[in-house]
């Protein structure tokens, strides 16, 4: 999506030439925008916010260049979105029909945090971050795309499309919140926003084509669903039995498809634009009990699809990470060298494997990880204290760190809950 530099300095303040020297523009200013002397561009990026400043990045090479000597960390980068004083105050001091507040760092200086402001109503909750692009509930815990960098926003099917959930209605047409399978109890619509969706994922980025496909696992994680672009209905392609103690834990996209990763290790292959509709195909279909505390699918440049767990241990410091790479015949034990000095981004994110020699501040065969939903590994948990937050785990070394300062972890993980208020994201201008 092309943007105008008249469009890139929407926000940029007015009065910022008034305190300038005239003879700081010179006579030719108006002749190219990339020809504005560098002291010019530096002052300007003063006066910026973050979100002002990825703007003007995107101008032209000159106004990229001085961004970068200001210290402006470049959007291809992944950055670590944090809400966690949303989710600990929420019920005290803080209504989900506010403007919120987002955190973002990067590992470039992990003791810088950035903030950026959310319209009013649309961050109740977020599931996911694929190209740029955010997946939130909003008050009416409904889902919307939404670009934290352009501001763009895409809504998605209303929850009430699924049959299983009514709204109902005050006297004034607004929606109080929802009966959802039973009429005998009614859901507040912000509650039900912060624990009816686990995780979302999207085949590409909306501003791309519009052509985009988006999954979602929902309803303490036994449903799996997908809707495209420019359609107002979701479409149910599988659902776990209670009985069966089994949940998804991730989705991906991956060569075209999407696939899915359940905690007892079953994957499966989905088609959704198949002529007599979406279809599903077993890849691996035994179980496996073993105590697993997350797993997540990720899609490799070389082509691989990679399943990454994490083993729980009494202490945090003995949770391990494993990679397998999937496939029909069983998965195939992923040695160090096979990552090919690539860092792996896991979590509520759309899983992406990046090389680190492309992105300073990187490490190579590291895994960075932040806490996605596992309601269903609750007792596991318990058994785990610490564990959440957001680390990162050397491979070779089995080995975590703290990605971030210690303060960064909410203190919720710290007591046990499991409740993620942080996301990997890669800014799309």
């Amino acid at each position: 999506m092309e943007r105008t530099h008249e469009d890139s300095l929407a926000g940029v303040d007015s009065s910022i030439g008034d305190d300038l020297p005239k003879d700081a523009i010179g006579p030719h200013a108006s002749s190219s925008w990339s020809d504005l002397p560098t002291d010019l561009l530096l002052s300007i990026l003063k006066r910026l916010e973050l979100r002002e400043s990825f703007a003007f990045a995107s101008v032209c090479t000159s106004w990229f260049s001085a961004a970068a000597a200001a210290g402006i960390p470049l959007t291809c980068r992944p950055w670590l979105m944090s809400w966690a004083h949303l989710v600990e105050e929420r019920d005290a001091e803080i209504s989900c029909s506010s403007a919120v507040t987002c955190q973002f760092r990067h590992l470039l200086d992990v003791n810088k945090s950035y903030d950026l402001d959310f319209p009013k109503g649309c961050f109740v909750a977020c599931c996911g971050a694929s190209h740029g692009w955010l997946v939130l509930a909003n008050e009416l815990a409904n889902l919307v795309l939404f670009n934290p960098i352009t501001m763009e926003m895409v809504p998605l099917p209303p929850i009430t499309d699924f049959t299983f959930v009514d709204a109902v209605y005050d006297d004034q047409g607004s929606i109080r919140g929802y009966h959802i399978f039973y009429k005998d109890k009614l859901y507040e619509a912000k509650d039900v926003a912060t624990w009816f969706y686990q995780k979302a994922v999207l085949s590409c980025t909306p501003s791309k084509d519009g052509n985009y496909t988006v999954m979602i696992i929902h309803y303490d994680s036994n449903w799996l669903s997908f809707a495209r672009a420019g359609e107002s209905k979701w479409h149910v392609v599988s659902t776990l039995a209670m009985s069966e103690r089994d949940r998804y834990a991730d989705c991906a996209y991956h060569n075209g498809r999407f696939y899915t990763v359940t905690y007892q290790g079953i994957v499966e292959k989905y088609e959704h634009d198949g002529s007599n509709g979406p279809t599903k195909e077993a890849i691996i279909a035994h179980r496996n009990f073993s105590c697993v505390l997350t797993r997540h699918l990720v899609s490799t440049p070389w082509g691989d699809l990679l399943q990454v767990r994490a083993i729980s241990a009494k202490r945090v410091e003995n949770v391990r990470f494993d990679i397998d790479i999937v496939h029909p015949e069983g998965c195939k034990k992923v040695l160090v060298h096979d990552l090919m000095e690539h860092a792996i981004f896991v979590g509520l994110n759309h899983s992406t494997c990046l090389p680190a020699k492309k992105f300073p501040g990187l490490r190579p065969q590291c895994i960075y990880f932040s806490a996605p939903w596992m309601t269903h590994k609750f007792e596991l948990m318990g058994r785990c204290r610490g564990w959440g937050g957001v680390r990162s785990y050397d491979i070779e070394r089995n080995c975590f760190n703290h990605a971030f300062p210690i303060e960064v972890m909410p203190k919720r993980w710290r007591r046990g809950l499991n409740i993620p208020s942080e996301v990997w994201i890669t800014p799309n201008i």
